[in-house]
């Protein structure tokens, strides 16, 4: 996932019309589709498995969609961090749904998350070493496009947290497939439709070698994410998968957005960092 948000990030470096994300979209959910169904995935499904297939490719397709827009607007590190706080919503469901205890350290680390929120909306540009301001990007240009992708991503964890417990019996590879080939069916008919009405593809011709590697991997390494965790659900709790997930991708892109991309350390980045992480740890171990 840390790879496929890197790729997520040069894409957006390049490209940002609406037509362009689609056919982006497009051909990373088609890539997915196909290797769940090299991998078994051509099966009928139960009437339960393909209802959530089908809500899960539709969100899917809207998840990317927004993930795009907002790394396209904000600091990498910190849109990362919102993304990945998503695991709330997995275990606020796990509390509902799944009828799962609320302990000492969930609470806590429902709190911390709503720290990170507070900070990331009060968060102000930090002074260099020469008291420059630093590159910054205000909150309230990508904070709302963040934390409604947040909780878009929280319930496709959510989804496939239903299917494991729900269809145990159901193979993952046939629930990818389904809901991929579901996703990938939108975005390719919007793009008809998109066509039929006179419109074309400017960016993607004037960059298509670009265009076709960051589609391509961004295809694999979705994936491969998303064959992993569903895996990782047969065998540990969702409150551990996913924060866990989340805490190792959150500090390694953090630190990618500061060094490799050179985005602007903000002044409670470092200390959102700190509790987001920490949010992540405590809802992991609970």
């Amino acid at each position: 996932f840390t790879l496929r948000t890197v790729c997520n990030k040069e894409y957006t470096r390049r490209f940002s019309k609406t037509e362009t994300n689609l056919f982006f979209n497009a051909i990373g959910l088609s890539i997915t589709c196909l290797i769940s169904a090299l991998g078994g995935g051509i099966q009928a499904p139960g009437s339960l498995v393909l209802g959530l297939a089908a809500v899960f490719g539709i969100i899917f397709v809207a998840t990317v969609y927004l993930m795009l827009v907002s790394y396209s607007k904000g600091p990498m590190g910190l849109v990362a961090l919102i993304f990945n706080l998503s695991s709330i919503v997995p275990v606020i469901a796990g509390l509902t749904i799944f009828h799962e205890s609320l302990g000492l350290y969930k609470a806590l680390g429902l709190l911390c998350v709503l720290c990170v929120f507070l900070l990331s909306w009060r968060d102000k540009a930090a002074k260099d070493r020469e008291g420059k301001l630093m590159e910054y990007i205000p909150p309230k240009v990508w904070l709302p496009i963040a934390l409604l992708t947040m909780l878009l991503n929280g319930s496709l964890s959510t989804i496939q947290n239903m299917t494991v417990q729900w269809a145990p019996d159901t193979s993952i590879m046939v629930f990818n497939f389904w809901a991929f080939l579901i996703g990938a069916s939108l975005c390719w008919i919007l793009l008809f439709i998109h066509k039929l009405r006179g419109g074309h593809f400017e960016e993607v011709t004037s960059q298509p070698k670009a265009f076709a590697l960051d589609s391509t991997l961004c295809g694999l390494f979705a994936s491969a994410g998303n064959i992993l965790i569903m895996y990782a659900l047969q065998y540990v709790p969702s409150t551990i998968a996913y924060p866990l997930n989340g805490s190792a991708g959150t500090i390694t892109l953090y630190l990618i957005s500061v060094l490799y991309y050179k985005e602007g350390r903000t002044r409670y980045g470092i200390l959102m960092l700190a509790i987001g992480v920490l949010s992540i740890v405590l809802l992991g171990i609970a």
